[in-house]
């Protein structure tokens, strides 16, 4: 599969060898700003309440130009600030190259599971399965519910055109085992990781009235000890501005990988359901647990908020999480308040 993927790449480059026209940059992106009312409980003996001020953004440089035969090249660089003092930072960085056959992409990006993956509700004003504002919090919070485990590391991805509805993805990761090149980089014990892969499947549509997106994708990844592997699948249904989203991600891994001490599996997931009351005004909620393969509680919350449209590219966002972490003695309640502002350009 993977001399497939090298091959369609190779041959996408080398059948467009001239451009039509100059490649154009456009530049976009977004901030959102979010002040944080805590009250939080280290051990459930001591409680602790305070401010925090959290931010996201990013400045995303695009460029695209049309070749000779058609086809489309172009790339992304992101400039990513995570705010609190952290350093800005380039994130996703990749070219591509699409046409009839679909898109090639070459970089650091995300893997074809999670370019795929369905269950997204933007009622906060962001996937409501991200960690954005949550996880720099000590409340607790354990995973964003994506199969990501490469995340953006330099990888080959291909997607397929939608073929009445669907599409399908592949994407590989290279070992640095023996390269020590700018693959998925190296585990806890500062040997490589073996060749990565992903598959992603998405079908949208409509069922009577309603709109529906399915997804099913999966990642898997090994060192010289053991392998990790995740799998997930998504589900959105739109009718009449409600809006239910569904994800749900396992991730199982060797006793040995990467230096863990036994074998792991762990599921996640988000069920969400939000409500477009008008055109500025969009009101949602979320449940999130996530479990061990014993069936214990690692955490959950509960989350209501929303977003009210200021004008063009403007938001008012408000949110309020409560949110458990693990059991018995060594059980925390924490909960978390937000109003913040986001902007899109």
């Amino acid at each position: 599969m993977n001399k497939l993927l090298l091959g369609s790449a190779a041959a996408a480059l080398m059948i467009a060898p001239a451009v039509a026209g100059p490649i154009a940059l456009t530049v976009g992106g977004y901030h959102n700003t979010v002040y944080q009312s805590l009250d939080i409980d280290e051990d459930l003996t001591a409680n602790a309440e305070g401010s925090n001020i959290d931010q996201d953004a990013e400045i995303h440089f695009k460029f695209k130009g049309k070749l000779d035969n058609g086809m489309t090249v172009g790339g992304q660089v992101q400039l990513e600030s995570e705010g609190n003092g952290s350093s800005d930072q380039v994130d996703e960085h990749y070219i591509y190259v699409k046409g009839n056959f679909g898109k090639v992409t070459m970089g650091s990006e995300n893997s074809a599971a999670r370019m795929l993956e369905a269950g997204h509700d933007k009622y906060l004003g962001y996937s409501q399965i991200e960690d954005n504002f949550l996880g720099g919090l000590k409340i607790g919070y354990t995973q964003a519910v994506h199969t990501k485990i490469t995340g953006d590391a330099p990888k080959l991805t291909y997607v397929s055109p939608k073929f009445s509805g669907l599409q399908v993805g592949y994407s590989m990761t290279p070992s640095t085992k023996n390269t020590k090149g700018d693959g998925f980089g190296y585990d806890a014990e500062g040997d490589g990781y073996g060749e990565a892969t992903s598959y992603g499947i998405r079908y949208k549509g409509k069922v009577g009235p309603a709109k529906i997106a399915v997804s099913v994708g999966g990642e898997s990844v090994d060192d010289t000890d053991g392998t990790q592997e995740d799998s997930s699948i998504g589900l959105n249904v739109s009718y009449m501005g409600f809006k239910f989203s569904y994800r749900d991600l396992t991730r199982e891994q060797d006793a040995a990988f990467d230096g863990a001490d036994g074998e792991a599996e762990d599921t996640f997931n988000n069920i969400a359901l939000s409500y477009k009351v008008n055109k500025k005004l969009v009101l949602g909620a979320d449940i999130q647990s996530d479990e061990d393969k014993d069936g214990d509680a690692l955490y959950e919350h509960t989350r209501f908020g929303g977003t009210y449209k200021l004008g063009s590219g403007a938001k008012l966002t408000f949110s309020s999480l409560d949110s458990d972490k693990g059991e018995g003695a060594s059980a925390t309640s924490n909960s978390v308040t937000t109003v913040g502002l986001l902007l899109k350009f």
